[in-house]
């Protein structure tokens, strides 16, 4: 088990997002300095990103990638498979299939969390739903060795796909053999979910996870009990890796030092 920190894209608008910001190789070296082993890029465009500057900074800094987010597709720019436009459920999906392509450089998974869209009153669920599913098999035909993890989302962000058993039912439903789950604590515990309860019900599809504490704080700076939940994730026997992404407050040097400070007990080769 490894750790990793999130890092926004020069793609990403400068915003309030869950991931540090910043100079590309700059950013690269104060992650690697503070302790963590690899960097999740929270994208928006990827086709607006110089990958190879990206590629060589991470290389320089020592770090792996093992997940490309992809959170601001939607947050920035509005765009879901969900949506009842098809020309902006395509843009959507093409999307999707850059950030596949990028991952694909690291051999790294994408994750869909708020790009999947939501519900609306103009269409049925069950069709929202049959769209959500075929976007998600037309960008696994397309990078059929990308793995793709959906993530539960709760309530305050999405209103489809909440749990952690809809979205496993949703994946085990749709059989699409690259397609696994994501986890990330904040999603769990606002919709009054256990970690250990939702490793168990994820069981074989658990790939990926997301630490935070509450409010999006720094690792250590809430409310959560962290030591449950990465004890939890401890015990399920997972060997992946675990992205810190939170808030910068008050400053990212802070969330960085102050997160990696909080998790070093769970992670004893990087202490």
């Amino acid at each position: 088990m490894k750790l990793a920190y999130m890092y926004a894209t020069p793609d990403v608008a400068p915003a309030k997002v869950t991931a540090v910001q910043g100079p590309v190789e700059a950013t690269m070296h104060t992650i690697a300095a503070a302790g963590y082993s690899g960097v999740e890029l929270l994208v928006c465009d990827p086709g607006r990103i110089d990958r190879r500057a990206l590629a060589g900074a991470i290389r320089a800094a020592g770090l792996d990638m093992p997940a490309v987010c992809t959170g601001e597709v939607y947050g920035q720019d509005g765009l879901s498979f969900a949506d009842p436009d098809p020309a902006r459920r395509r843009e959507a999906i093409e999307r999707m299939k850059a950030s596949m392509d990028l991952a694909a450089e690291y051999g790294a998974m994408v994750n869909v969390g708020r790009l999947r869209g939501r519900y609306t009153d103009r269409v049925e669920p069950g069709q929202t739903l049959e769209w959500i599913g075929n976007a998600i098999e037309q960008c696994a035909g397309a990078f059929a060795d990308v793995p793709i993890v959906l993530e539960p989302v709760n309530r305050h962000y999405a209103n489809c796909l909440l749990t952690t058993r809809e979205t496993c039912d949703f994946v085990r439903a749709l059989g699409v053999p690259s397609l696994a789950v994501m986890l990330d604590t904040a999603h769990i515990l606002t919709e009054r979910e256990t970690v250990a309860d939702a490793i168990r019900e994820a069981g074989a599809l658990f790939r990926h996870f997301h630490i935070t504490d509450s409010d999006r704080l720094p690792v250590g700076d809430g409310a959560y009990d962290i030591e449950a939940a990465m004890r939890a994730v401890i015990d399920s026997g997972f060997d992946g890796y675990v992205t810190v992404e939170t808030f910068q407050v008050p400053d990212a040097a802070h969330a960085i030092a102050a997160s990696f400070e909080a998790m070093r007990p769970y992670f004893p080769a990087r202490a």
